[in-house]
């Protein structure tokens, strides 16, 4: 859900940040991130083409939150006609970082080159030239919420949550009301209550894009824009210079929200080299590059990406989904849950909550051999251990049980086969 909510924001802000573009360069060098440029001195390599007789525009955003969650986006955008799409790039994706290797892609921008790097990775990844990047911190949403004055939304139900692991508490009544900035964040991160679940929630936070485009673009944040940019300049870094902002400014103004197509780097958690990943799929990768030519029209410009090419971008033929050498699928190794041996500990400090788990696994057919508490550790997401050494049954288990975080730590003569810590994440079901 964190990710949804970052990448809504990520949207917004987007559309903020061009249309406020005309007057952004006069805080041009309160933004401009020095060490891009140092890392482009040192390395000519990493150098991004320039744009300006290309059609498409491809920009690298990244996203990163109060928590430790970030996310990253490849925006691609066609000049001529005003259309936009948005693949998002899961912080997982297993991919060969120039002059490093194979590593997860975010551990690109924590590189001494950092966004530089970050850019010819994702470049290298979807065979694509990425001319600019846009990093921005989310610390700052609420307060350039706050600035518009809040957005009127309708909110569709009441909203109640609290979640104090998290020091979240949601209550924020049924009607159309202006919401501020810490109220705005809660209404696009509460996710429980809607009738038609996901489908309810979509819809809602939708509304919220549409909205908060609206308030930007309305006659009364035209006072407010030194504000405005003024705020914006301290959680965004960017290489575009203050002619591309006043350029794109001018064309993005009329974007419509119905011209983004948003998709996701098409994959699957799984294993390379005892570690785990999102392992892209290729030939879906190539699907989807093909699509968005055709979001963007513009398949005539250019020949389809082909398998052929889009393999030479380095695809980590080592790496499989979910095992390590082993069968592709658990199912095709002949496991089930009745053959999974599973230890549960608790390090939420909520009582109880091993006893619920138990009942929940031994429900799917698990085998709960011992539950517990850990003792002085207190981990704020839940994790699955292999202790086993067996990633298909580590595989069948994670996706189970919808857990995405997997260490190691094998001891065949444990007893169990995996296993599972719980998190302060866990408490009221997480959100």
């Amino acid at each position: 859900m964190k990710k949804r909510y970052i990448l809504i924001f990520l949207i917004s802000f987007v559309v903020f940040f061009v249309l406020m573009g005309g007057a952004y360069f006069l805080y041009k060098t309160k933004i401009t991130e020095t060490d891009f440029q140092k890392a482009i001195t040192e390395n000519p390599e990493l150098k991004p083409e320039d744009p300006k007789d290309d059609t498409v525009v491809n920009a690298l955003l990244m996203g990163v939150d109060e928590a430790r969650s970030d996310i990253m986006i490849l925006a691609s955008y066609n000049k001529l006609n005003n259309k936009m799409t948005l693949v998002s790039i899961p912080r997982d994706t297993r991919v060969e970082i120039p002059g490093y290797g194979f590593d997860k892609i975010n551990a690109a921008s924590a590189r001494k080159e950092g966004a530089a790097l970050a850019m010819e990775t994702v470049g290298h990844l979807f065979q694509l030239p990425i001319h600019y990047y846009v990093k921005i911190d989310f610390k700052g949403a609420e307060r350039i919420i706050d600035i518009l004055g809040g957005v009127k939304v309708n909110v569709p139900i009441n909203m109640d949550y609290d979640d104090p692991a998290q020091d979240l508490h949601i209550h924020i009544k049924r009607g159309e009301q202006v919401l501020d900035g810490e109220n705005a964040v809660k209404f696009v991160r509460f996710r429980s209550g809607y009738p038609d679940q996901d489908l309810g929630r979509i819809k809602a936070q939708q509304e919220f894009i549409k909205a908060f485009a609206a308030k930007l673009t309305s006659p009364s944040s035209i006072p407010k824009a030194f504000s405005l940019i003024d705020a914006m300049s301290k959680c965004i870094r960017t290489n575009m210079d203050q002619g591309d902002i006043a350029k794109y400014a001018m064309q993005v103004k009329d974007l419509k929200v119905d011209n983004i197509k948003l998709y996701t780097l098409p994959g699957k958690p799984g294993y390379a080299k005892g570690v785990a990943y999102y392992i892209h799929d290729q030939y879906e990768l190539v699907n989807l590059m093909n699509q968005i030519k055709r979001d963007l029209e513009v398949e005539a410009a250019s020949e389809p990406v082909s398998v052929a090419s889009a393999e030479a971008g380095g695809t980590a033929t080592d790496a499989t989904t979910g095992s390590q050498g082993g069968s592709d699928t658990a199912e095709e190794a002949g496991f089930s849950p009745s053959d999974i041996k599973v230890q549960i500990l608790n390090s939420s400090r909520k009582s109880g909550m091993a006893s619920k788990l138990k009942q929940e696994l031994e429900a799917k057919g698990y085998q709960v051999v011992k539950i517990g508490d850990t003792k002085d550790m207190v981990f704020n997401y839940t994790r699955m251990v292999d202790r086993c050494g067996n990633p298909d049954k580590v595989k069948l288990a994670a996706a189970d049980l919808g857990i995405d975080i997997i260490d190691n730590d094998i001891d065949i003569t444990c007893g169990y086969d995996i296993t599972i810590i719980i998190g302060k994440d866990r408490i009221n079901g997480g959100i």
